[in-house]
């Protein structure tokens, strides 16, 4: 594997426009907490406000799922983005009242600040894990560890299904990078025209990541989207170093051997289209 600079990495990481609005991650966690939980501040950075407001106004009644929820705090990326193994290119966090606004505003207040510190560790790319704590998990209605299940299951070969539900698996490897960082509760497409200030700093990650690791990607939502952002060149570099990967199923983002069967995928041809396989061979020959 390429070993990545300190220096580079400290480089991208002073770019980074999460870190920089000081009135999203930087502010006092007992304050972000006290406004979640009061649910009338908007935590959306500052270039992308317009384009969010605008989109969100222009939604027709029954488009109303499509809504992005702006009470919660924004979910860019999650786990270890210095040196992961693969990558996950979705299109955004989805919503669950319940769960995310119902469930955090009863838990115990050293709970919420740990979620809290958990999401300021992320925007900042300071994690080391895509699920990193019991809290994260339920917070996230376990939803990362179960779309994960199948690679645990077979990097630690685990032959007792119960046994996933008994342990929080530092998945150090794997990283995640949402293409819209605002939750809804459902939403079926990105409109061309529009594009958020947020972006350029992701493909900043994503050039970073192409030229300094040699981790896959896999887009499992917005394939025309991503690639739109991503850019010919970075796409010519993924797909000739057979690092290119994609899910043909978007409604379902298991990574799963069955969901990532994929005979287009760039990817060697002794794999006969096997992504998952791919995938798992990539993390435990470094394990």
């Amino acid at each position: 594997m390429k070993a990545i600079e300190n220096t580079s990495w400290e480089n991208l990481k002073n770019k980074n426009p999460w870190c920089k609005n000081k009135k999203l991650f930087n502010e006092d966690t007992d304050k972000l907490i006290k406004q979640i939980y009061d649910g009338n501040k908007e935590f959306v950075h500052g270039s992308d406000k317009k384009t969010i407001t605008d989109r969100n106004k222009s939604l027709k009644p029954k488009e109303k799922d499509d809504e992005f929820i702006l009470s919660l705090l924004p979910k860019p990326y999650r786990g270890n983005l210095k040196d992961p193994k693969l990558v996950i290119l979705s299109l955004n966090p989805g919503y669950k009242k319940r769960v995310k606004t119902t469930l955090f505003n009863k838990l115990d207040i050293k709970y919420q600040r740990e979620f809290i510190e958990t999401c300021k560790s992320n925007a900042f790319l300071e994690s080391s894990s895509i699920i990193s704590n019991e809290i994260d998990d339920i917070l996230d209605n376990g939803y990362w560890r179960k779309q994960l299940e199948d690679l645990i299951v077979a990097i630690y070969h685990i032959k007792d299904p119960d046994i996933l539900e008994e342990k929080t698996y530092n998945f150090s490897d794997v990283a995640l990078i949402q293409f819209i960082p605002y939750a809804s509760k459902s939403y079926d497409s990105w409109d061309k025209e529009y594009s958020l200030g947020t972006q350029t700093f992701t493909k900043d990650i994503i050039q970073h990541l192409v030229d300094e690791t040699d981790a896959l990607f896999l887009i499992m939502r917005a394939k025309k989207q991503w690639e739109t952002l991503i850019g010919n060149n970075i796409l010519k570099k993924m797909k000739d170093e057979k690092r290119f990967l994609f899910n043909k199923h978007p409604i379902c983002q298991k990574i799963s051997e069955k969901n990532l069967m994929n005979k287009y995928a760039s990817i060697p041809s002794e794999y006969d289209g096997n992504q998952f396989k791919y995938i798992l061979n990539k993390i435990c020959s470094n394990i």
